[in-house]
């Protein structure tokens, strides 16, 4: 019996590891636990005019996009590749994107169509060798640009030049909605046939729902752990409620019931507990196996992350991506774990119910 306990005390251990490891990606997956992807499931749908998406963020919620391209832009001294973003205003308000330094470009800018970029920090120091570029002026496309701000956008390996969409050119295929008090999915997705945007049509992640996922993850495990347990102290209890009924019985065929309960209750209080027990705790698992179904069967409606590409608003998605990936391995890692755990505490009330026999 040592050894079982030995094993079952560094299962528990390694359970609770994991434990831990669950709930490492749900906090950094809170970062966009207020922003709804959509995305056309058809590479070939219409693209949604950007003007548009303009009229449309006056009127009701904060919407963003990326049309991306690659580019060269001139100094006196070369030429650099860049990652061209064509935008609106609101990109770094909905990305919660940190201005280093200046600003990023205004919608009056936007709507002027002003030649003002905004750089990532790797395209600053890539270009002009500091973060302190605001003011400064390159070439794009034979046009001059200015410098209206750098952002931290989180792209260590990419040189990133963000310019107002209505410069950029093109049409919008997939939108990041930013939520607040009052603005839930439903609401987005009605909100959005306005632009022509159909369910039918179109892929809502919603990454609320999916971080509240992550966080059901780590709710499940222990209430697994008890259901489990609970089915396991059954048969335990049923062999202890047969023996103590067993003594009962004989006890009752040499003396009365009063005079029993008056010099040893102990004889009829244990199979009443054993008997207690075993209505008590079929409940309790069942119970908590209908909590897990309430809590896990909503799972098959959420959109699975590996529909999204990943270089889609990079590398923000893509974190979250990973988070939810990390957080999916480490879950079935803490369901095999559970189930040793479970399986040495089975074994060691199994043991020690012959023992008490």
């Amino acid at each position: 019996m040592l050894w079982t306990i030995r094993v079952l005390v560094a299962v528990i251990f390694i359970l609770i590891l994991c434990l831990g490891g669950l709930c490492v990606p749900a906090y950094l997956a809170k970062w966009g636990r207020d922003l709804i992807l959509v995305l056309p499931i058809e590479i070939s749908s219409p693209k949604i005019d950007v003007n548009k998406i303009e009229d449309f963020i006056e009127e009701k919620f904060l919407l963003t996009y990326e049309i991306p391209g690659s580019e060269r832009v001139s100094l006196s001294n070369g030429e650099y590749p860049v990652t061209l973003i064509g935008t609106n205003s609101c990109y770094s308000r909905v990305l919660g994107l940190l201005v280093l330094e200046g600003s990023f470009f205004s919608g009056r800018d936007w709507e002027g169509r002003q030649r003002q970029a905004v750089l990532n920090e790797k395209a600053a120091f890539d270009i002009f060798g500091s973060s302190r570029v605001t003011g400064n002026r390159f070439k794009l496309r034979n046009e001059v640009w200015l410098v209206a701000g750098v952002i931290n956008d989180g792209d260590e390996d990419h040189c990133r030049v963000y310019v107002p969409s209505l410069i950029r050119g093109g049409g919008v295929d997939a939108l990041l909605a930013l939520t607040s008090v009052g603005i839930d999915e439903a609401y987005v997705k009605n909100s959005l046939k306005t632009l022509g945007i159909r369910e039918a049509a179109y892929k809502f992640f919603n990454f609320g729902t999916i971080t509240d996922l992550l966080w059901e993850r780590v709710a499940v495990i222990p209430l697994f752990f008890f259901a489990l347990l609970f089915l396991s102290i059954i048969r335990p209890l049923a062999y202890k409620f047969k023996a103590a009924f067993a003594a009962l019985k004989e006890e009752l065929e040499r003396r009365y019931p009063g005079q029993i309960f008056s010099e040893e209750r102990k004889i009829i209080l244990k199979p009443a507990l054993f008997a207690l027990g075993l209505a008590i705790f079929p409940i309790l698992a069942l119970f908590l196996f209908l909590r897990l179904a309430s809590i896990c069967l909503p799972w098959q409606d959420i959109p699975s992350l590996a529909l999204i590409n990943r270089d889609l608003f990079y590398p923000h998605l893509e974190r979250l991506c990973d988070y939810e990936f990390a957080s999916r391995v480490l879950f079935f890692i803490s369901l095999a774990v559970l189930g040793g755990v479970v399986a040495c505490v089975n074994v060691l009330l199994t043991k020690q119910s012959f023992k008490g026999r």
